[in-house]
């Protein structure tokens, strides 16, 4: 009887030894799938992450380098509207030169023949340009617009003008005046629209280099000078 007593706690022994076993074994499993899942759903995020950061890298660079054409082709097409305007910029500034120059005197005259009108003295027109005060009127509104005419109108029309009319025949107040715009460089274009653009080239403001910058638009489709500054001074003063 002992002995079956015996035996019978040494087999309950060895059954609750191998479920303990059992036991251990499963959970020491499970601690590892546990672990090993977490390893790959952790390097799972890493790679999505690295793969949206690439993608941010990708669609950042992309934005810069179109932003880059984007001002390239810009830029571009600014160079050839300003290299288009060099011909009507240069013939705006030969222009706004010459009727500067008329204002400061340079006319051809016959100092012997002359009309006095109050302590002015004018001589007889001889330049082939101008036979009346119309053309010179023409001369200056075919070349000039804007705040422009009412700096050069004293010409033609006021109090004193510069040209009158004696029976038909055309006289000039010859004075000399400093003028003119001895130009030192190639203008620069800049600004340019459909109906206007403005011009920068230095000059020699007698014995010193100076800036002129004029704003030439269009009027009734020609390019004409309607403005200037000297130096960043007041507007069509010199």
């Amino acid at each position: 009887m002992k002995k079956k007593i015996i035996m019978c706690i040494i087999a309950s022994a060895m059954i609750c030894g191998t479920f303990a076993s059992c036991g251990k074994d499963e959970s020491s499993d499970s601690k590892s799938d546990t672990k090993t899942t977490t390893a790959a759903t952790t390097t799972v995020a890493e790679t999505t992450e690295t793969e949206t950061t690439a993608a941010e890298t990708t669609e950042d660079v992309t934005t810069t380098t179109e932003a880059a054409e984007t001002t390239t082709a810009a830029n571009n097409n600014d160079n050839d509207a300003a290299q288009e305007h060099l011909t009507d910029a240069s013939a705006i500034l030969n222009k706004l030169n010459d009727i500067d120059c008329i204002g400061g005197g340079v006319v051809d005259t016959d100092p012997a023949d002359t009309k006095e009108e109050g302590t002015i003295s004018y001589e007889k027109v001889t330049d082939s340009r101008f036979s009346t005060v119309d053309d010179v009127k023409k001369y200056i509104t075919d070349s000039i617009c804007g705040s422009l005419l009412d700096r050069y109108s004293v010409l033609y029309q006021g109090n004193a003008p510069f040209f009158k009319d004696y029976d038909g025949t055309l006289y000039f107040n010859k004075l000399a005046r400093g003028c003119g715009f001895s130009f030192i460089n190639e203008p620069v274009i800049t600004d340019v629209t459909d109906e206007s653009f403005t011009i920068t080239v230095k000059f020699d403001n007698f014995g010193g280099d100076s800036e002129l910058v004029v704003k030439a638009v269009k009027d009734n489709g020609l390019w004409k000078a309607s403005s200037f500054t000297v130096d960043g001074g007041a507007e069509n003063a010199r």
